[in-house]
């Protein structure tokens, strides 16, 4: 939308607010009528009307500094002065001429009336700067009989006042003593007094706090209705809050603002700084609300926070006759407000959003309604109250949030054909994958049991068991795609049952049989308690065998020891028949959600529960094919017990059930080979699935000598008992995950000490950098390809044992001067960067050649070398510490430029290292050191500036005389060098905590 288009619409909505005002005060302006002269105004001429008050407006007779008895006036008493009403008496009356506008006084005024019947009649007093006594005929019409007359005297802030009356004549005496004690900044009577009938007055008091109230209860519905949505939106619509918010405070003030229709008990001060802070706070929550609703990000809303701030607190502490100084902060706070929200919002309608259009609406309401009452309060205008201000803005956010509605529910409509379509394709997806597996899979089967049951060929006893693992590891394989099958089907209801009379403890004892194999290391027992003449269920065999492999197969995941039971009720026709369980339990919240598809008790890293979470819906639907019902009772600690229900047969003939037991497993093979024990490395597998155990010890036995455990915990007590070269862990295990048991591990032993390698199903980024950040030196994705997993497991174990071996070279490294841990952590953190940054794994091998390299250069056995020689091997060496400690060192340099410079070898490195060794490391947050290298007039300085843990002075005179220092580059060797070479050794300023520097000079 163009901005002129923009202009055209706010120019229209502005002539339309601003003739409704109009209009609003032409309609409430009472009739014509003649202006009060020197105290009295004469009505006799027509009649007064009686649907409409008058203003008593013009001269009335004026006594200030004085509280006049109203029975002296019979007395011929002289009057003062006169005065204009309405008017603040500091500007227009004798004695009040100057600031402040404390006071009081006496007004008086005569009333004419025509000669009518009507005898009853009222007056209606907006607002009194102060607190006054009202007087008609010489009778008090109002409660305050002794007014203060002194400043300070503070008083309740008086809501308008109705005065209804009774006159027998055709003239009225009105007398009001007024006094202001505490309103600095105007007093008297400042707002129209108006007079009429008691039906006209009775009808404008009453008609305004109707509206009033009108308004206070719309805006409260809408507030409701915002905080309503914002909080079944879990908070995530700020925006909402803050309208929500803002509305409130909005209703608050329709309330105790113009008629005040509920009046608090407070003095005139207390409600000014309430009513403004609630005006104060009501522009913030607009603020907050567009910042929200248009995602702003500004400092200038840090700045309005900041004044906002400000104000409240000024409002809430500056004395109250200074308050009408803080005014003008006050205008301009709102000032801003308006202009910027302005500004947003022709902005974003520019940009083509829509909504923004009804933000502005909104925004020119409100400035207008800001910009009347400013009028009102400056004396400047009088309007009765104005409700359609607030009705226009709510109607504008009303349209906003209708608008939103609609286009949320246009959305969701898209997104429910779009996640059916999604769906649909997942669906066809995997039904379609799953036959693409199932024959290759079946193929490698029947290969594995023709091979298995060849008579003619040889096979070891060894080669049979694992020929046997894999085709039980098939079966499970087909147990899953044939789930990925079934939900396809029951989805499309084409699942037809084949229903006949099943005998359950046959089913039930082949089905213990099948799945025998996976509590292997888990020291659980199955008891079946379901006896032989148990009568027949009337059920479709496959599908009865399908529900109890999942059933059983969910126990067996959920418990680590105690016992499976399966038993069986039979009542009225229907056999009931429970699956109970000791494990973990399942909390009572899930006990619906585990029955949905891929729904799963947790799916955290520690969860127990694996697999893609169809078993146990697939149970529920097949269950309900069969005229069935589920039912789950568990919580978390004490076990869980599913219940099904399935029909009795009603054939006497019973049918055996055609069920083929699985080839049971033998017991594992032994997991060492003794005869080599002693050359091989040792390896520990940790995975809670026994069949993933054996798969991967069939893997390296040959190899290692290779221990297994199923659960962190039996792992990490292995590690303190025996000694190994190498973990390999999964990642997904129950009560303690890989990650875990790597952080402990790491607790004791370096990289380099015991490699970890991690396995799981899952190799998004994320868990790859959290493997590496927990300690783990590779990362291997399942399913496990044998001969990936043994190059990895030899690398890392080689990198170990060169490492062992290089610790058995100290000595002659230390000859070298490299420190042997500095290499050996180079090295490991060349190898863990090599699978997540390659390209800073190679930045990294090239600078540790430069050290190397450096290190290494014959010519470090001369006197001296190019100083640009020796910064290459500086930089090599900076570079390699970053890449180990990250934002824990920081490195600053500081260096002149320099040419043919020459120095001794090894002279300013091994003092940086220093520095970072033994100064910035030796904090747990790092620190920074600065080399820094100044060209002077006949030398060049030399300093190393580290802002780590420091030394005491003492120590470090010590360290330049010590004489017991190994053979090598150390500070006391440099020190020694330079000051035989050039006379002038190192100079060491430090202390403790407050860093160390370090400085030379070389003559040029």
């Amino acid at each position: 939308m163009t901005k002129k288009r923009i202009f055209i619409i706010i120019g229209i909505f502005l002539f339309i607010l601003t003739s409704l005002r109009i209009g609003w005060i032409v309609l409430h302006n009472g009739p014509d009528s003649p202006q009060a002269i020197n105290g009295t105004i004469n009505l006799s001429e027509s009649p007064l009307p009686t649907n409409k008050p008058i203003s008593l407006d013009g001269e009335w007779e004026f006594y200030p500094n004085q509280l006049i008895d109203p029975g002296a006036f019979d007395q011929n008493f002289t009057p003062n002065q006169s005065i204009t009403v309405p008017g603040n008496w500091n500007a227009k009356a004798e004695g009040y001429d100057t600031k402040p506008a404390y006071g009081y006084g006496t007004y008086r005024l005569k009333v004419i009336l025509p000669e009518v019947d009507h005898s009853q009649y009222g007056i209606l007093i907006d607002e009194i700067s102060g607190v006054s006594n009202v007087y008609i005929n010489g009778r008090l019409k109002n409660e305050f009989t002794d007014l203060p007359t002194s400043p300070n005297q503070f008083v309740e802030k008086i809501k308008p006042q109705t005065m209804l009356f009774e006159s027998n004549t055709n003239e009225i005496e009105i007398v009001l003593h007024v006094s202001n004690t505490n309103l600095r900044f105007k007093g008297g009577i400042t707002q129209p007094i108006l007079f009429g009938t008691d039906k006209a007055i009775i009808k404008e008091s009453y008609g305004s706090i109707t509206l009033q109230v009108a308004i206070f209860v719309v805006i409260t519905l809408h507030s409701f209705y915002a905080f309503t949505l914002w909080f079944m939106g879990k908070q995530q619509q700020r925006e909402l809050f803050y309208f929500g918010f803002m509305l409130a405070i909005t209703a608050v003030i329709s309330l105790v603002d113009d008629d005040m229709v509920i009046q608090l008990p407070i003095n005139i001060e207390m409600y000014h700084r309430i009513l403004t802070l609630l005006m104060l706070t009501q522009g913030y929550m607009l603020l907050k609300f567009i910042e929200a609703f248009f995602q702003l990000k500004t400092s200038f809303i840090k700045t309005m926070t900041v004044l906002y701030r400000l104000l409240c607190i000024g409002y809430l502490v500056v004395p109250f006759h200074y308050y009408i100084e803080l005014g003008f902060i006050w205008y301009t706070f709102h000032f801003l407000l308006c202009f910027f929200l302005f500004k947003v919002s022709i902005i974003h309608a520019q940009k083509g959003n829509d909504k923004a259009i009804y933000i502005l609406l909104f925004i020119t309401s409100y400035t207008s309604n800001f910009i009347w009452n400013a009028l009102v309060n400056a004396d400047l205008i009088y309007i009765p109250y104005y409700p359609f201000d607030y009705i226009i803005s709510i109607f504008a956010i009303a349209m906003l949030l209708f608008t939103q509605h609609r286009q949320a529910v246009h959305l969701n409509k898209q997104q429910t054909i779009e996640l059916q379509k999604a769906d649909k394709m997942k669906d066809d997806f995997l039904a379609n994958t799953s036959h693409e597996l199932r024959n290759p899979l079946h193929g490698m089967i029947n290969i594995a049991q023709v091979v298995l049951t060849d008579e003619s060929t040889s096979i070891s006893a060894q080669n049979k068991e694992n020929l046997e693992l894999l085709i039980q590891v098939g079966q499970r394989m087909t147990y899953t795609l044939n789930d990925i099958l079934d939900v396809t089907k029951l989805k499309e209801h084409t699942i037809k049952l084949n229903k006949e009379p099943i005998q359950l403890h046959a089913v039930c004892s082949s089905v213990l049989h099948m799945i025998h194999f996976m509590t292997e290391r888990k020291n659980v027992q199955f008891n079946l308690h379901i006896p032989s003449d148990f009568p027949a269920v009337y059920a479709d065999e496959h599908r009865l065998i399908q529900i109890f492999i999942n059933l059983l197969h969910n126990a067996i995941k959920h418990t680590d020891e105690g016992a499976i039971t399966i038993e069986a009720t039979s009542h009225n026709g229907m056999a009931t028949i429970i699956v109970r369980d000791t494990g973990i339990g399942i909390k009572e919240e899930l006990h619906e959600e585990i029955f949905q598809p891929y729904g799963q008790a947790d799916s955290s890293v520690t969860s127990i529960s694996g697999g893609i979470g169809l078993g146990l819906s697939i149970c529920k639907q097949l269950v309900q094919l069969h005229d069935g019902s589920i039912s789950l009772q568990s919580s978390v600690g004490e076990g869980s017990t599913f219940s099904f229900t399935l029909p009795l047969a009603k054939e006497d003939n019973v049918k055996a059930p055609n069920v083929v037991a699985a080839n049971h497993l033998s017991k594992s093979i032994s997991y060492e080979q003794q005869a080599s024990s002693k050359k091989k490395a040792n390896v520990l597998i940790v995975d809670d699935d026994p069949v993933n155990n054996k798969v991967l010890l069939n893997i390296l036995y040959n190899d290692y000598n290779v221990t297994t455990s199923t659960n962190g915990n039996d792992a990490l007590q292995l590690i303190e008992k025996e000694r190994f070269d190498l973990i390999i862990s999964d990642v997904m295990m129950p009560q303690m995950s890989g990650y875990e048991v790597t952080q402990h591990i790491r607790k004791t032993y370096t990289l380099s000490e015991l490699p970890i390698i991690l396995l799981t199903a899952r190799h998004q980024i994320e868990d790859i950098s959290t493997g590496f950040r927990c300690g783990a030196n590779d990362y291997v994705s399942k399913p496990v390809d044998a001969l990936e997993l043994k190059a990895r497991v030899s690398a890392h174990i080689n990198v170990k044992l060169t490492t062992e071996e290089q610790l058995r070279m100290e000595a002659a490294w230390l000859q070298a001067q490299i420190r042997p841990h500095f290499l050996f952590n180079t090295l490991n953190t060349i190898v863990s960067l090599s699978e997540i940054d390659s390209s800073r794994m190679i930045d990294l091998l090239h600078h540790f050649a430069t050290y190397l390299r450096r290190s290494f250069d014959v010519g470090n056995a001369t006197s001296t070398i190019l100083l640009s020689n020796e910064m290459q091997l500086i930089d090599s060496y900076i570079y390699i510490e970053k890449q180990r400690f990250g934002n824990r060192l920081s490195v600053e340099w500081n260096i002149d430029e320099y040419s043919n410079i020459y120095i001794p070898p090894l002279t300013i490195q091994p003092l940086v290292e220093n520095a970072i060794r033994h100064g910035v490391l030796q904090r747990a947050e790092g620190g920074k050191v600065t080399l820094e290298i100044t060209n002077q007039p006949s030398s060049v300085k030399i300093a190393i500036i580290d802002n780590g843990v420091g030394m005491e002075p003492s120590f470090a005179e010590r360290l330049l005389k010590s004489s017991t220092a190994k053979q090598g580059i150390g500070v006391s060797n440099t020190h020694k060098r330079l000051k035989k070479m050039y006379g002038n050794g190192l100079t060491i300023e430090t202390f403790p905590n407050q860093g160390t520097t370090i400085h030379f000079s070389i003559p040029k």
